[in-house]
C-alpha cells in the first residue's frame, strides 16, 4: 500500500472512531470559533429567556440550552449555547457561546434590551469544548473540580444536538492547557475520543447538523436551517422575533430548507454545486459535503426549495442522482 493510501485509511479510521464515540461513549471537540458573553445578576436567566429562542425557564443546575438570537423580523443574528457556572468563586453567571465574528452584534443587541433588570453583560476569554454522546454528562466533574480548586471562570451544561446526549464545557482560556490534559485523561477513562474538526464535520454533516457561517448565516430563519426543533421554543411566551417564527411554522412555511442528501458515487460535490430535479429545474445548491462515517457514502447538506425538501423527492447533484437522507 502506498504512503498516501495508508494515510487515507488512517484518517478514515480516525473519523469512524469519532463517529462511534459520539454514539456509544463521548466525542469531545474544541470550539475555538466560539467567543463568550457573560451575564451576571439575579435576573440573568429570566431576562435572557425573554430574548433568545430556546427555553431557559426549563434548565436545571447542570443544564444548558442551544438556540438563537434573532432580529425582530425573525432572521438569525447568531446561534448560541447557554451554560451555567461561576465567573468568579462567588459569582454565579451564564456564559453564552456565540460565533467570534457575531459577538459584537449579539452583545449590542442584548445590551439594547437591558433596562431595569438585575443583569449585567460582559465578555470573557473562555475556551469552549463540545461533548457529544451518552457519557458527556460524566464530564461535569471536571468543571466542578476546577471551580472547587478556585480555577474560574468554569461553566458546564448538558446540551444534546445529535440526539445521543451531549454537553458544553468552558473554562478560562488561561487554564486551557491544564484543563485539556485532565479532559483527555477523563475521556480516555470512559472510553471516549478527543476529536478534530474534520472528524466532527463528517459526523455532523451525516446527521444533518448545520454550522453557522458554513451552511446557514444571518440571511436565514431557524426554520430554513432546519434547526427550529432543536433550538426554538414555541410555547414559552414572548421573546425577540417570536411572533414571526411562530407564524412561519404554524401559518405558513419557509421558502427553502436545509436537507441532507446521499449522493451517488464516491466523489464529494463541492460547495455551490447545483441541485436540480430530474427534469433539470434548478432547486438549490450544496453547502457542504463529507463521506459519512456510518454510511461510507457521499453526504451533503444542501439548501433546496420547500417543495423538494420532502422525503422521497428525486433530485440530482451536479448531474448525479441523490436521495433525501432520513
Amino acid at each position: 500500500m502506498l504512503l498516501w493510501q495508508r494515510v487515507s485509511v488512517t484518517i478514515e479510521r480516525a473519523i469512524q472512531d469519532q463517529a462511534r464515540a459520539s454514539q456509544s461513549s463521548v466525542l469531545v471537540v474544541a470550539e475555538p470559533e466560539r467567543a463568550a458573553i457573560t451575564v451576571v445578576g439575579t435576573d440573568r436567566l429570566r431576562w435572557l429567556n425573554g430574548l433568545v429562542t430556546c427555553d431557559l425557564g426549563k434548565v436545571g443546575p447542570h443544564d444548558g440550552a442551544y438556540g438563537f438570537l434573532v432580529e425582530k423580523k425573525g432572521r438569525i443574528i447568531a446561534d448560541l449555547f447557554v451554560v451555567q457556572g461561576l465567573l468568579t468563586t462567588d459569582c454565579p453567571a451564564l456564559a453564552i457561546a456565540v460565533p467570534h465574528d457575531a459577538r459584537a452584534e449579539v452583545l449590542a443587541t442584548l445590551d439594547h434590551h437591558l433596562m431595569m433588570e438585575d443583569a449585567e453583560l460582559g465578555e470573557a476569554n473562555l475556551a469552549f469544548f463540545m461533548a457529544h454522546g451518552p457519557r458527556a454528562p460524566m464530564l461535569a466533574n471536571l468543571v466542578e473540580a476546577s471551580s472547587n480548586e478556585g480555577t474560574v471562570p468554569a461553566f458546564f451544561g448538558t446540551i444534546d444536538v445529535l440526539g445521543t446526549g451531549g454537553a458544553v464545557l468552558a473554562v478560562a482560556a488561561s487554564a486551557r492547557t491544564d484543563f485539556e490534559a485532565k479532559l483527555m485523561a477523563e475521556v480516555a477513562k470512559i472510553g471516549g475520543v478527543i476529536g478534530n474538526r474534520s472528524g466532527w464535520d463528517a459526523v455532523r454533516i451525516e446527521h444533518g447538523l448545520p454550522r453557522f457561517g458554513v451552511e446557514f448565516d444571518t440571511s436565514h430563519y431557524p426554520q430554513e436551517a432546519s434547526l427550529d426543533k432543536l433550538g426554538v421554543s414555541f410555547d414559552k411566551g414572548c421573546y425577540l422575533g417570536q411572533e414571526v417564527l411562530y407564524m412561519l411554522s404554524n401559518r405558513g412555511h419557509a421558502k427553502r430548507k436545509l436537507v441532507v442528501l446521499e449522493v451517488e458515487g464516491s466523489e464529494l460535490p463541492p460547495p455551490g454545486a447545483p441541485i436540480t430535479t430530474p427534469k433539470g429545474e434548478a432547486v438549490g445548491e450544496v453547502k457542504s459535503a463529507a463521506v459519512g462515517p456510518a454510511s461510507g457514502h457521499a453526504m451533503a447538506i444542501a439548501m433546496v426549495k420547500w417543495e423538494q425538501a420532502k422525503p422521497g423527492a428525486e433530485l440530482c447533484v451536479a448531474g448525479r442522482a441523490a436521495r433525501m437522507h432520513a
